[in-house]
């Protein structure tokens, strides 16, 4: 075992508690070797029986273990230690993201040459088994879309300023005091997605290609017009596959309070896939913790414990497999827009809208901080041509403050809208 943190420590106790379960399936399991930055340190859990050293690369390469656990976290001596471990026909369990979905290709190489396995289940959504899904399940379905909301820490922050009516700012020490902050919760979300797009679509798209955009910039005024506007934000993360090749975006968004990924809260993450062969599919669990990751670290082991060879980099191989990245620029979406403007120019803003080739859907008005604000949601748009408009936004008069967009989460709103219209006025309904 690499790391003995708190995933690294609920581990040990998984394995106490379920020893019994191993033993009536014909196996055992035994902790040999901890490799952690301080031996010295409490960590509450019994290790008098197990080797404890500051050394990884030292474990990786002991003759005596069977199974490489990787926990540590970090980049370049987790790499060097799963490598070795590999490449000496060691298969390798690991729930460290980062390395995975930076290093990709030398795990695969090292897998294929030491004819061992890896299993990262824990890696993308800690104990949502959607790995397990994409690799065995729907290996052969011709997906389109995998999105969700895999961020902890974001989706903590955005829960509390919408229930608390705070700033960003007081929000995030919140998060902080509860330990739900990150270094950068962003690349935390680009990282899982490089992982999900790569099971999902066999192409590998590292996570410095990812487009990541953070929610630091989302003020409470942002949070209350979605609401009025039947919307809440969340930080959404998608890889989408086209015609026109992949495109993986991490950024905020709002979310219809008719779909599921609205109503997802704190640590919980949700994770939505989409093809032709089943429309729509959805996954909801804890996507952080010591006992959900932990856990989902256990099956890995037992799994490969119970299938030898097992493999989930690179397994289930598609022919297409390298697919060009989409041109962002030329992205079709809907758009959320806050400007402050005066409420007696509300209508002549609607119209100046129109004027620059922006068509809204929806709209509301609320009163912040002694100044009026105007949320519209446009219809779809091509990105370039919806920075365009915003420039020339930002030169009209009445417009108080430089205007701020967001995406929808969904690509065609009018859809929504005319379900709703349909809800209060019937099917026959003509726009």
């Amino acid at each position: 075992l690499l790391g003995c943190g708190v995933v690294g420590g609920g581990l040990v106790k998984l394995l106490a508690k379920h020893r019994p379960d191993f033993r009536t399936n014909g196996f055992d399991l035994q902790l040999s070797h901890v490799a952690v930055r301080d031996p010295d340190k409490d960590r509450g859990i019994d290790l008098s029986n197990v080797e404890v050293t500051t050394d990884p690369m030292a474990v990786a390469n002991d003759p005596a273990i069977d199974m490489l656990v990787e926990v540590m976290g970090g980049n370049d001596i987790a790499v060097e230690a799963g490598c070795a471990a590999l490449t000496r026909g060691i298969p390798l369990v690991s729930a460290n993201k980062s390395a995975l979905a930076r290093s990709m290709g030398r795990y695969v190489e090292a897998a294929k040459q030491g004819g061992a396995g890896i299993c990262f289940e824990s890696a993308a959504a800690a104990h949502i088994p959607i790995i397990e899904v994409l690799d065995r399940s729907l290996a052969c379905e011709e997906l389109t879309l995998i999105k969700g909301v895999i961020n902890g820490s974001t989706n903590y922050i955005l829960t509390f300023m919408e229930r608390a009516g705070c700033e960003y700012e007081e929000a995030l020490k919140d998060a902080a005091a509860k330990g739900f902050t990150e270094a950068d919760p962003t690349l935390d979300a680009a990282e899982k997605l490089t992982l999900l797009a790569f099971k999902a679509f066999g192409a590998y798209v590292p996570p410095a290609q990812v487009h990541t955009e953070g929610v630091t910039r989302i003020s409470q005024v942002d949070i209350r017009l979605a609401l009025e506007l039947n919307h809440r934000i969340k930080l959404v993360a998608a890889a989408r596959r086209g015609e026109d090749g992949i495109s993986l975006r991490v950024h905020p968004a709002l979310v219809h309070r008719g779909e599921l990924l609205a109503d997802v809260d704190s640590e919980f993450n949700a994770i939505i896939l989409e093809g032709p062969g089943f429309k729509e599919m959805t996954f909801l669990g804890k996507g952080a913790g010591e006992l959900p990751t932990a856990s989902a670290v256990l099956n890995d082991i037992v799994k490969m414990i119970r299938q030898p060879g097992t493999s989930t980099l690179p397994g289930f191989k598609r022919a297409s497999g390298q697919a060009e990245l989409a041109d962002t620029s030329a992205l079709k979406l809907c758009y959320f827009l806050r400007l402050q403007v005066d409420p007696a120019r509300a209508n002549d803003m609607l119209t100046a809208l129109g004027g620059l080739g922006l068509d809204v859907l929806s709209h509301a008005q609320v009163e912040h901080d002694d100044a009026n604000y105007l949320g519209v949601i446009t219809d779809v748009i091509e990105e370039s041509r919806m920075m365009s408009a915003l420039t020339e936004l930002g030169k009209m008069e009445g417009v108080g403050q430089t205007p701020v967009f967001l995406r929808l989460d969904k690509d065609n709103y009018r859809d929504i809208v005319e379900r709703e219209q349909s809800t209060y006025f019937g099917t026959s309904l003509e726009r």
